[in-house]
């Protein structure tokens, strides 16, 4: 064995540069995985921040959003908003929709109509106040 020919006796002089541009490249591409940042940690996933795919959908601790038109923000552009906005919006809007139909027989039902329908525009406007300035509203 002539001296510098072998390193370590058992890495030939030829395949140590080879050996060092393959750990450079381990090293390059553990590196560059740290870097990546998962979507969820790149920015906060909040109602109101911006997204861009529509419908698309998130898990963040135990909330789920769903990217769409925020219905008590204005102006309208799609954010993460909280699942439960968007359904509770619909049943919101299917209340209102029922409200107006039992309106008449309501008051065809004497003062016990009369309370109940009170009631009921009561429940409604809670709801919606509720959605507004806590489960749709910007930043929860």
């Amino acid at each position: 064995m002539r001296k510098g020919q072998y390193t370590l006796a058992i890495i030939p002089k030829g395949e140590i540069m080879k050996a060092k541009l393959l750990a450079i490249g381990a090293v390059a591409v553990l590196g560059a995985s740290m870097i990546v940042v998962p979507a969820a940690q790149a920015a906060t996933i909040k109602n109101g921040v911006n997204c861009t795919k529509a419908n698309a959908t998130t898990k963040v601790g135990s909330k789920v959003y769903r990217c769409g038109k925020n219905p008590y923000v204005k102006p309208t552009q799609l954010t993460w908003t909280l699942r439960g906005c968007f359904t509770a919006n619909a049943l919101l809007k299917d209340a209102r929709s029922q409200y107006e139909d039992w309106k008449d027989l309501a008051k065809l039902a004497g003062a016990d109509g009369e309370k109940t329908l009170n009631e009921l525009q009561t429940s409604i406007t809670e709801l919606e106040n509720t959605m507004k300035n806590e489960v749709c509203k910007r930043g929860a």
